[in-house]
């Protein structure tokens, strides 16, 4: 999504020629993650301002599930660097796989008051909080309304910083559409609509000159463009994770090609009492090609949440209408097969 973002995977890159594996072995010996553990907190010892030592020390304390202690010491790393943005962001990350949203929130807007010209900070934010309000479907109303308009909040920093943002302006064409489908007041609703159709109109059409200049037609390549805007929802109509209605398959929208599949757990039950058969789905396919949503249209008790399970592991292609990635909504079907 973000360049920052990237700063959560931690995935070492591979290099495209490797050295003969035994002098890999020769010269990159295993070390046990409890000795690498003693050597990192021997190394904090000695020099208690290296950031790197604390991080690394803390993902194997994760790694072990010592989660308190992992996050003490990145609150140590917090407290010797208190400018350093890395520290910060190592703690957000941790907060996000622990599943703890509030700190996350608040370790990543740390991060944005560190420095308050970058105008990527609070667009990072305003992901997150869209991410929360898409996904966690448990959130009343009121909480999902709170968490909407800080986003929308987060997007308004990022555009005071960089007014021409159109990955600000499209979450926020996002969230104010979502924002719309909560009002009750029909005109407010419209009025919301409309504003995140010039939004979405904007980044259209920002997005294009940069693909003209990145082209060749402009003398200064901008980098990669973000995704496009989506198209907007029909009013009242259900909306994907991504924030837009999806399109059923059919006529000029193509079925998308599945590149994941992940095979259903046959229940030991089912498979005792003898019973197989097919299980129909609805799936919604993201933008990202994911399955964001899946119900059951035609059902076998004992194997329909084996089936379901499965389903939202699939990956496809993802699918453009017009140019624009659009979700798409399309039936599957899982086989329970005993031969």
């Amino acid at each position: 999504m973000f360049a920052a973002l990237m700063l959560f995977l931690a995935v070492p890159l591979v290099p495209q020629s490797q050295p003969p594996r035994d002098r890999i072995a020769s010269a990159r010996p295993v070390v046990e993650p409890a000795a690498r553990e003693a050597e990192l907190t021997k190394r904090i010892a000695q020099t208690p301002n290296g950031v790197a030592a604390y991080i690394e020390l803390s993902k194997l304390q994760e790694d072990r599930g010592a989660y308190a202690e992992a996050e003490a010491t990145l609150m140590r790393a917090r407290q010797v660097a208190p400018k350093d943005k890395t520290a910060l962001t190592a703690l957000s990350g941790f907060y996000n796989r622990q599943g703890d949203f509030e700190k996350t929130i608040a370790a990543l807007e740390a991060v944005e008051q560190l420095d308050p010209t970058d105008h990527t900070s609070p667009q990072i934010v305003a992901t997150f909080y869209w991410e929360k309000a898409f996904k966690d479907h448990r959130l009343l109303p009121a909480d999902q309304l709170r968490y909407i308009m800080s986003g929308i909040a987060a997007t308004d920093r990022a555009l005071a910083l960089k007014p021409d943002y159109a990955d600000a302006m499209t979450y926020k064409n996002l969230l104010l559409r979502t924002q719309a489908n909560l009002e009750t007041d029909p005109v407010r609703k419209q009025q919301l609509i409309a504003e995140a159709d010039a939004l979405r109109n904007q980044a259209i059409a920002l997005n294009k000159q940069r693909s003209a200049i990145n082209s060749g037609n402009g003398p200064v390549a901008l980098g990669p463009m973000p995704p496009p805007p989506p198209p907007p929802p029909p009013p009242d109509a259900a909306v994907s994770k991504s924030g837009m209605a999806p399109v059923r398959v059919g006529g000029n929208i193509r079925v998308p090609t599945k590149v994941k599949d992940v095979r259903p757990l046959y229940p030991p039950a089912a498979q005792t009492a003898g019973i197989q058969g097919v299980v129909i789905i609805e799936a919604t396919i993201d933008v990202d090609g994911r399955v964001g949503d899946a119900k059951v249209l035609r059902s076998i008790s004992e194997l329909d949440q084996a089936a379901l399970e499965a389903v939202r592991q699939w990956e496809f292609t993802p699918t453009e209408l017009n140019g624009v990635l659009v979700p798409v909504i399309m039936t599957v079907t899982v086989n329970f097969s005993l031969q």
